[in-house]
């Protein structure tokens, strides 16, 4: 008999997070299962392996997925709890979707056709120098700082390449819904399987991508508002905030976070980079010890137009 320490997915009793349970076969942390609490069946995640407990322990019901969560995002889901100081249930209840243990349809994906005829990028010398300078840089966080129009998603484009060439997956952060679609028109020209999530999806919708994500054998590509960072993705290599300076990355209900912050802690449990792209980059965000990529002088726009205020010091 094995015996693991559960969190589940709603609040049991205030100052407890997790819970010991008993099960006939070994489970990996990151399972998730369905556990008993009271005459309630819950759902839970496997959190640690732990010795059989001088009480009594129920055992764990079911297992839900054949797959655990990567170990980068039950590290986040810890953090979060611990760094914001909620209680880990609600956490769970973000990074988990709805409706898990109901079965769904699979959906039948229409593939994006490109209307371009040439869908390569041809670099000015500024980009050259931006990618050349992240692609060089240890993992962490750097700042791609150009105004509209400079050529920030073209180098989003060509890193997210280079990333699935290493056999790594991206995640590409709009601050809004509205410019998800937008996003994702251009990065179709490149990319043909690309995993969207957004709230605006149903119940089903948003469980399937999930499922796609976690069972995925080979590197995708995320697009999607904040809680695209909770797909459950085995390796990412590289995670785009773009207008990263936008108050919508961060949630003010609970659990409350900035998916700023959250996406550094994923990225550094993957050993990943975090590309933080903004005309007018946070003050909050300048200070932190972040690499500074410039694009100003590709824009194109002619730099005498380029208002004052959006320029760094």
């Amino acid at each position: 008999m094995y015996y693991f320490e559960v969190a589940p997915n709603q609040i049991i009793r205030a100052g407890s997070d997790t819970f010991t349970y008993a099960s006939s076969v070994r489970l990996s942390v990151g399972h998730v299962v369905v556990i008993e609490v009271g005459k309630k069946q819950l759902i839970g995640i496997v959190m640690n392996e732990v010795t059989k407990p001088r009480y009594d322990t129920k055992q764990i019901v079911a297992t839900i997925e054949e797959l655990p969560l990567p170990i980068p995002l039950v590290h986040l889901s810890s953090w979060l709890a611990i760094y914001y100081k909620t209680p880990l249930a609600t956490v769970l209840q973000t990074i988990l979707p709805r409706g898990l243990q109901k079965s769904r349809r699979a959906q039948i994906s229409q593939p994006r056709i490109s209307s371009r005829d040439r869908t390569k990028i041809v670099f000015t010398n500024d980009q050259v120098a931006a990618l050349e300078k992240i692609e060089s840089m240890s993992p962490g966080s750097a700042i791609l700082h150009g105004v509209t129009g400079s050529g920030k998603t073209h180098v989003y484009i060509e890193l997210v390449k280079r990333a699935l060439s290493r056999g790594e997956s991206a995640i590409i952060l709009v601050p809004e819904i509205a410019l998800t679609s937008q996003l994702v028109d251009e990065f179709s020209h490149h990319f043909g399987d690309i995993l969207l999530t957004h709230s605006r999806q149903t119940e089903a919708q948003r469980h399937l991508t999930w499922k796609e994500a976690l069972e995925s054998e080979v590197p995708r590509v995320v697009i999607g508002p904040r809680s695209a960072l909770f797909l459950p993705l085995k390796k990412v290599g590289i995670i785009v905030i773009d207008e990263a300076h936008e108050p919508a990355y961060k949630q003010e209900q609970a659990p409350r976070y900035s998916a700023l912050r959250a996406a550094s802690i994923l990225a550094s449990a993957h050993h990943a980079k975090v590309i933080l792209g903004s005309a007018t980059p946070l003050v909050a965000v300048i200070t932190l010890p972040c690499h500074k990529v410039d694009l100003l002088l590709s824009c194109r726009h002619p730099p005498e137009k380029i208002p004052s205020n959006q320029l760094l010091p």
